[in-house]
């Protein structure tokens, strides 16, 4: 008991601030009665004074930190709410008693510069003249800053824990989301792949593998991180569009540009991805040849602005790809909150644009 004691007592800094304000108050009650002496002609020296109250105010501040110590470790529970009382009051009687003695003892010396039972008989004297019931106010004073220090100390440490588990909690769900879009992708490369070998191409089904293999390398390596650099994750999209150029030769015309200030810049990893996939499936079921899907990345005014461009079918037949950008919605409300773009409009001639707008360098990894 007497380490924990210890451990809860206040900081240096706080015993310097406290030293200083007990002094204050030691030397504007001295101030004062110093200049009542003058107004009613009775010729003192101040300093005389300053010692006379220092026992009375100056022992405040050896015991202030002590009783603010006491207070964390008698906590207040209402269901034992005569367990607090009593263990306060107990306490309140030997904090007193030990003020009442120190101050016993400093007046004693004070006052005759020696100690005996004569001298101390009537320091004691003294003290059951003084205003007592000040000493039990500023008993409560103090119990009370030590309560309220207490409170704040505890809501602290609780506003940091949940914190952190909201963190854990963001941590787990981006992961959850993440890890959907793996099996997603997976499948669908994994047909692109079977299709290769079904039309016996033999070698683009060979470049689609060791596509693919660099793919889930890279899923592995950051299955454990939400943050990739820009430049890996083109890379990553890169290898997608190469497999599935393979299977759309003819239906599919790719363009990716990047401004190169924007390739180390930290994303999401597998956000754009996603959305590079929708814009796949919707072109590889149009009838015409050659349909453009541009993908343009950008930065300006510390956001980072990625548009993708494609063509769809007047009547779009294609199901079972909304988890992509269902989940890549999710993920930036979590990342970002409402500081975040997601927009996907209509344009001329059968062509739709997908805009992203997120912050940049607002996320640790």
């Amino acid at each position: 008991m007497f380490k924990t004691f210890i451990d809860n007592l206040p900081s240096k800094y706080f015993w310097l601030a406290n030293a200083l304000f007990w002094l204050l108050l030691n030397s504007m009650a001295a101030t004062n009665s110093y200049r009542m002496s003058l107004h009613f002609n009775r010729p003192v020296e101040w300093l005389d004074v300053w010692l006379e109250y220092l026992p009375w105010w100056g022992n405040w501040a050896l015991l202030a930190p002590l009783i603010i110590a006491s207070t964390q470790m008698i906590s207040f529970d209402a269901e034992r709410l005569t367990s607090f009382v009593g263990k306060t009051c107990a306490v309140m009687l030997l904090f007193f008693c030990l003020y009442w003695g120190l101050t016993i003892v400093e007046v004693a010396l004070i006052n005759n510069g020696y100690l005996n039972q004569a001298v101390l008989a009537e320091s004691f004297a003294q003290l059951l003249l003084s205003p007592l019931h000040m000493d039990l106010l500023v008993y409560l004073a103090v119990l009370c800053s030590g309560y309220s220090y207490t409170y704040y100390k505890h809501s602290r440490i609780q506003a940091r824990r949940n914190q952190e588990l909201s963190e854990q909690l963001l941590q787990v769900e981006l992961q959850s989301l993440k890890s959907q879009l793996n099996p997603h992708f997976l499948f669908n490369t994994l047909n692109t792949i079977a299709s290769l070998i079904r039309l016996n191409d033999q070698n683009h089904a060979i470049k689609a593998l060791s596509e693919l293999s660099f793919m889930l390398r890279k899923v592995l390596e950051n299955q454990r991180h939400q943050l990739i650099s820009l430049e890996q994750e083109v890379e990553f999209i890169q290898s997608y569009l190469t497999i599935q150029q393979m299977r759309f030769a003819h239906k599919l015309q790719t363009s990716v540009e990047v401004d190169e200030r924007c390739l180390p810049l930290d994303v999401p990893f597998m956000l754009l991805q996603p959305l590079v996939e929708n814009a796949v499936q919707h072109g590889s079921q149009l009838e015409s040849d050659k349909n453009e899907l541009k993908l343009s990345v950008y930065c300006q005014d510390d956001y980072l602005h990625v548009k993708l461009i494609n063509k769809i079918p007047e009547k779009d037949e294609h199901k079972g790809f909304g988890i992509g950008l269902s989940n890549c919605r999710k993920r930036l409300e979590k990342l970002f909150h409402l500081d975040f773009q997601l927009t996907l409009t209509p344009m001329t001639n059968g062509y739709f644009e997908t805009y992203l707008c997120m912050p940049i360098g607002v996320l640790d990894a």
